[in-house]
C-alpha cells in the first residue's frame, strides 16, 4: 500500500475548491441541484411506484408533460418504495445517497489502486466526493434525481473491491434497471471472468422475470418502448453528448452506417483500453473507460449518464500522485506531488464543469457560442473519445509491466 503524498497540500486546494464551488452556487441565478424541490426525474420515479402500488401500467402514457417512464420493469418494480417516503423527505434522502455512493466508489478506487487507507487518504476522499457538483454529470444527476451514480456503484461492485468482488450481480442488477450497463460485461470478458459474465447474463434474466411478474404492461416494453430512442430525448438536444447525437446534430447523420462505423471505431478503442487496463492490472481504468464508451456508443446518452467521468478523473488524480512520489523526493516533493495530482485532476475535468461553477467553460455555453465550432460544442464527446484512445496507445508506448491480480 502506497500513502498518498502532500495530504496537506492536496486538503487545503480542495478544500478551496469546495469553498468556490460553494459561493458559485448560492449566487447562481439560473436552476441548479441544492433546492428543496423533488427533482423531475425522481418525481416520474415515484409517480411510476405509485401506479404500480395501484395496479396499474408503467408504459400506457406520460407521466410530466411528454415525458414517459423509459426504464425496464424491473426499475418499476424497485421505485415502488419511493412512494412511502413524502417528497420532502426523498428530496434530502435521494441526493444523499448519490454523494454515499460517490464517496464509496472513490474509496474502492482508492484501495484498488494500492493507497493506503490513512484518516488522511479517507478525508482526500470526502473531499474529492464534496466537489462532484462542479462535474456537470454529477450536478445533472443530482439536478434531475436520476439514478445514474447508483447504477455506476452496482457497477463498480463486480470490479473494485480487492475482496469479495461480486461475480457480475450489479452489472446484471444494472442492466435490469436500465439496460446501457450490459455493456460493462465487455470488461468481464476481457478479464477472462467467464463465471462472472455468466453470473450477469443470468441476474439480468432474472430481473425480466420479475418484471413480468410483477409488472402488467412489462410486455410493452420488450416489444416497443425499449427500441424508441426519442422515448428519451431529441438527438437535436445539445444536452445529447452520445456519438449519434453529436454526428445527428453537427453532420446531419441520424444513425445509418456511418454511425455504425463511428460506433465500431470507438468500440475497438475501448478494446484496446482494456487491453492497457488489465496488461498494468489496473481494474479502475477498465472500469471508468468502459463506463465512457457505454455512453458513446449508446443511441442516446443525456450529459447527465457521463457520471463515469468521476471515477477516470479520480484515477488520474491517483495516478499522477502516485508516479510522482517516485520521482520526486523530500518535504517540497511531496507537497509537489500533491499540488500536481489535483491540477491533473482540474485539467481532465474541465470539458465536465458544471453551469453554476464556471459558466464560460459549461457545456451549455460552448454548445450555445458560435465561435470555435463544431469543436467547443463537440469538446465533451470528443474528450471522452480521446480519454479512451489515449489509454489505448499508452498501452504500445510506455514499458510493459505484468498486470498483477489483487488478491
Amino acid at each position: 500500500m502506497k500513502k498518498l503524498q502532500g495530504v496537506p497540500t492536496i486538503c487545503a486546494v480542495l478544500a478551496m475548491g469546495i469553498a468556490v464551488m460553494v459561493y458559485k452556487f448560492s449566487h447562481f441565478d439560473g436552476p441548479h441541484s441544492f433546492t428543496y424541490i423533488l427533482p423531475f426525474d425522481l418525481a416520474i420515479y415515484r409517480m411510476a411506484g405509485e401506479d404500480l402500488n395501484a395496479g396499474g401500467l408503467l408504459y400506457d402514457a406520460p407521466y410530466i408533460f411528454q415525458f414517459p417512464f423509459t426504464y425496464p420493469p424491473f426499475a418499476g418494480l424497485l421505485f415502488k418504495v419511493l412512494p412511502f417516503f413524502s417528497k420532502g423527505a426523498l428530496t434530502i434522502i435521494w441526493p444523499s445517497l448519490m454523494f454515499l455512493a460517490v464517496l464509496a466508489i472513490v474509496v474502492m478506487i482508492f484501495r484498488e489502486r494500492d493507497v493506503k487507507m490513512t484518516p488522511a487518504a479517507v478525508l482526500v476522499a470526502v473531499l474529492l466526493t464534496a466537489l462532484t457538483p462542479a462535474n456537470e454529470a454529477m450536478h445533472g444527476s443530482l439536478y434531475y434525481g436520476q439514478v445514474n451514480v447508483f447504477l455506476m456503484l452496482l457497477v463498480a461492485l463486480d470490479f473494485l473491491p480487492l475482496k469479495r468482488r461480486l461475480p457480475g450481480v450489479g452489472i446484471g442488477l444494472a442492466a435490469g434497471i436500465k439496460l446501457t450497463p450490459a455493456y460493462m460485461g465487455l470488461a468481464l470478458l476481457f478479464e477472462k471472468r467467464w463465471w462472472a459474465a455468466l453470473g450477469a447474463v443470468i441476474t439480468f434474466l432474472v430481473t425480466v422475470v420479475l418484471g413480468f411478474l410483477f409488472v402488467p404492461d412489462a410486455m410493452d416494453f420488450w416489444t416497443d418502448a425499449m427500441f424508441n430512442s426519442s422515448r428519451v430525448g431529441e438527438h437535436a438536444n445539445p444536452g445529447a453528448k452520445s456519438l449519434r447525437s453529436l454526428m445527428f446534430r453537427e453532420l446531419g447523420i441520424d444513425g445509418g452506417i456511418w454511425w455504425l462505423l463511428a460506433v465500431i471505431a470507438v468500440f475497438a478503442l475501448t478494446c484496446l483500453a482494456l487491453r492497457t487496463a488489465y496488461l498494468r492490472g489496473n481494474r479502475t481504468a477498465a472500469f471508468a473507460l468502459t463506463g465512457l464508451s457505454t455512453c458513446l456508443v449508446s443511441p442516446f446518452s443525456w450529459y447527465h449518464h457521463f457520471v463515469w467521468t468521476i471515477p477516470f478523473v479520480v484515477m488520474v488524480f491517483v495516478s499522477v500522485n502516485q508516479a510522482l512520489t517516485a520521482r520526486l523526493s523530500g518535504k517540497f516533493g511531496e507537497q509537489l506531488a500533491g499540488l500536481a495530482s489535483v491540477a491533473a485532476l482540474f485539467v481532465v475535468s474541465l470539458p465536465f464543469m458544471s453551469v453554476p461553477v464556471w459558466f464560460t467553460m459549461s457545456t451549455a455555453n460552448l454548445d450555445a457560442i458560435e465561435s470555435f465550432q463544431p469543436w467547443a460544442t463537440s469538446l465533451w464527446t470528443l474528450s471522452c473519445i480521446a480519454f479512451i484512445a489515449v489509454y489505448a496507445v499508452w498501452g504500445f508506448v510506455a514499458p510493459r509491466k505484468r498486470a498483477v491480480e489483487k488478491s
